[in-house]
């Protein structure tokens, strides 16, 4: 009960921004008794999309349930989710989409208002006003609460208490704020079968964690192949993971690591040969300049120059190629949660030239394309592209790539 009460007040101190945010295009000859007499669904879908529209399907849709016509009371509010998805504005979505799934919860049905509130829920982390994002997830959290979610509501009303907290303090460059980590695990598999059978079973991991002064970004693809074609090793494990670690002097310069590791990447072996071994890695320290920032340091652009190693081994024809370490140098640019619509990129460019021979010099673009599916589930696909100018084997391209897409799971 006293949380209900602190969840009122609050929403009562904030309904006049809720109200007035709503910008529902009304005309001069239109009031709210016009609205209401409108029955004719017809009539309703010929309007031009907006939050009025949606306003006046979930009141058709309410006076459907009252006459027990529940089949056409869901179709109607189904239409109305659909037309919340389309606006183009992210307030006006999460207010209609709110909306729906308080007349859903009206006419109990629970699973869909459920639904559409995790819809909501999901868009507030797009509304860059945090006193308006503040009063948009307490009404979620009302909403929440009468669907009996009590402690969904109480984590969101938190939430909501800590962004007004925020606000009423005074923003620090720097240390930075400390955010929760982040990981995602996905899962992929690719079978065919004809005269022989090959499969590919594989899983992406991504890592991501900011303390006040440092943070850590792990990108990493695992693959076991099978063909039933091969002489042996009819099994082949295949691994890539791209990690960078920094540590914050102040708000633009810091102190970084990056490591690269690939097994077995028939794009980084000296020969394109389903029997060969191969194992690249570089290990790089130095020092990152800040180009951009965005609203925390996860949304980021650095420069980064540094020392380190490169290791490589080649085995194939049956004899060892190459196993050597040799002193690298590395430049890096990395991009880190650029938005691009709903979806966010990860991308990391690096030239690293072997400091002993100069010919021996790879440059690898590794870009991470995150589209959000629900508040846990994305769509994602790994780019990785890598040219290296020195080659043992002629027939070896310079220029290769490994793509991956699937879906993954945020813990």
């Amino acid at each position: 009960m006293k949380k209900s009460l602190a969840y009122l007040s609050l929403f009562l101190s904030s309904l006049l921004t809720i109200i007035n945010g709503i910008n529902v295009p009304i005309s001069a000859t239109d009031d709210l008794n016009t609205i209401s007499s409108i029955n004719n669904y017809k009539d309703i879908l010929s309007m031009d999309d907006s939050p009025l529209k949606v306003m006046i399907l979930t009141n058709l849709a309410l006076k459907y349930a009252r006459q027990n016509n529940q089949k056409k009371a869901l179709k109607i509010l189904a239409k109305a989710q659909q037309i919340s998805l389309k606006l183009t504005d992210n307030y006006q979505q999460i207010v209609s989409l709110t909306r729906v799934a308080q007349t859903y919860g009206e006419i109990s049905n629970r699973e869909n208002a459920l639904a559409s509130l995790n819809l909501a829920k999901e868009k507030t982390k797009q509304i860059k006003d945090k006193s308006l994002q503040a009063s948009l997830l307490l009404n979620i959290a009302l909403e929440y609460e009468k669907l009996g979610k009590i402690e969904t509501a109480n984590n969101i009303y938190q939430q909501s208490q800590t962004i007004k907290a925020q606000i009423s303090q005074p923003q620090l460059e720097f240390p930075f704020e400390q955010t929760p980590t982040k990981f995602q695990i996905g899962l992929l598999a690719n079978v065919n079968s004809f005269r022989n059978t090959t499969a590919t079973f594989g899983f992406d991991v991504n890592y991501e964690k900011q303390w006040e002064i440092s943070d850590i970004l792990l990108n990493g693809t695992a693959f076991i192949g099978y063909d039933s074609d091969r002489t042996f090793n009819k099994f082949r494990p295949t691994g890539l993971i791209n990690s960078v670690y920094r540590h914050h002097f102040d708000k633009e310069w810091s102190f970084f690591t990056n490591a690269l590791i690939t097994a077995n990447q028939e794009f980084f072996a000296s020969q394109n040969d389903d029997d060969d071994l191969s194992i690249l890695g570089n290990l790089l320290f130095g020092g990152g300049y800040n180009l951009w920032r965005g609203e925390t340091p996860s949304n980021s652009v650095d420069l980064q120059l540094g020392l380190g190693g490169i290791y490589e081994y080649d085995f194939f024809d049956g004899e060892k190629r190459r196993n050597q370490l040799s002193p690298a140098l590395g430049i890096l640019l990395q991009s880190r949660g650029l938005k691009l619509g709903n979806a966010e990129l990860n991308h990391i460019l690096a030239i690293i030239p072997a400091l002993n021979d100069l010919e021996n010099y790879t440059i690898t673009s590794d870009s991470n394309l995150s589209i959000p599916l629900s508040e846990k589930w994305s769509f994602t696909n790994r780019l990785f592209v890598r040219y290296r100018n020195q080659l043992i084997e002629k027939d070896n391209p310079k220029v290769q790539f490994f793509f991956s897409t699937g879906v993954q799971y945020t813990f």
